[in-house]
């Protein structure tokens, strides 16, 4: 049967996550990553990446932002490995250079997010009643309207640049988590070593920090995982209309609008930073499926 992303991300919740039980279960959840190909491919590829944005000053044969007219519209080959486009730019050190742009922006709005989702939906869940009843009412207002129309308006406010993407992404993104995690919240509270703690005169937050948010990570980093590639999408989408990252700065979805009028003459331009984009979404989607899998070992494998 087919599993929604929601029902495989909601199973990943460990039962009894308590004591040396944790160590056991991350155990064998690495144990079923490891056999996991497809996972581990992907998380090969993320990891490649990554080093190819760190070490780029080391690698990259050109400066990624000098323009030389002379040179504009070559085709790969010894010099210009990926050619170049229509300033004479160095692709190839530009897709390089592009890593750190996209990666980075993608996990900083991601740690926004989670800082801000949280501690909200941990909060609403765990306390009920008025509070969760306000909260809610409030992220279904926000829900109401769609996610990526209102990161254009917020976007288009605040002006074009990656921060204000940043800005845009996590006020409109931080909902979806703090539902989730709401919800988990309120199945973790209801069991028994909860109460079991609540009995011994543990106080709120030791109840919140030793057992409900240790039962709740693992659904959050998976959840997290599968939502790199599409927060990725969406940064160079918004790149690609011209509110996120500025010229010159080497981003990838910048670099496909850039080659957009040459597609025809020299389609290498749009070519490699779209693989590029395509090809490290693949690797975070890869990598979430198989820690999806791995946190919840009773599904069907891939479903």
């Amino acid at each position: 049967m087919v599993r929604t992303r929601a029902e495989g991300i909601k199973k990943a919740v460990p039962r009894t996550l308590t004591g040396g039980k944790r160590e056991g279960i991350l155990s064998a959840v690495m144990g079923r990553l490891v056999r996991d190909k497809l996972a581990l491919v992907g998380l090969g590829v993320i990891v490649a990446v990554a080093a190819l944005g760190l070490f780029a000053p080391f690698l990259v044969p050109h400066d990624p932002v000098q323009v030389d007219l002379g040179q504009k519209l070559i085709r790969p080959c010894a010099e210009y490995p990926l050619g170049t486009d229509h300033l004479g730019r160095c692709i190839f050190s530009r897709v390089i250079y592009g890593t750190r742009v996209s990666l980075s922006t993608a996990v900083l709005i991601l740690t926004v997010i989670i800082f801000i989702s949280v501690p909200v939906g941990t909060v609403s869940g765990y306390v009920g009643g008025k509070l969760d009843n306000m909260v809610m009412r409030f992220i279904d207002i926000l829900l109401a309207f769609p996610g990526l129309v209102l990161a254009l308006v917020i976007a288009g406010m605040l002006g074009p640049g990656l921060i204000n993407v940043m800005i845009a992404l996590s006020a409109v993104w931080w909902v979806d988590y703090a539902r989730i995690i709401r919800s988990m919240v309120l199945s973790v509270k209801e069991k028994e070593f909860v109460a079991a703690a609540r009995a011994s005169g543990a106080t709120h937050s030791q109840i919140i920090y030793r057992h409900v948010l240790p039962n709740i990570i693992s659904p959050v980093i998976v959840l997290a995982t599968l939502d790199m590639g599409k927060l990725i999408l969406t940064i160079s989408g918004l790149s690609f209309l011209g509110l996120g990252a500025q010229p010159p700065t080497p981003e990838w979805g910048a670099m496909l609008n850039d080659g957009r009028p040459y597609m025809q003459v020299a389609p290498h331009l749009m070519l490699f930073p779209g693989l590029a984009i395509m090809l490290l979404v693949l690797a975070f989607n890869l990598l979430g499926d198989g820690l999806r899998d791995a946190f919840d070992p009773r599904g069907d494998n891939r479903g």
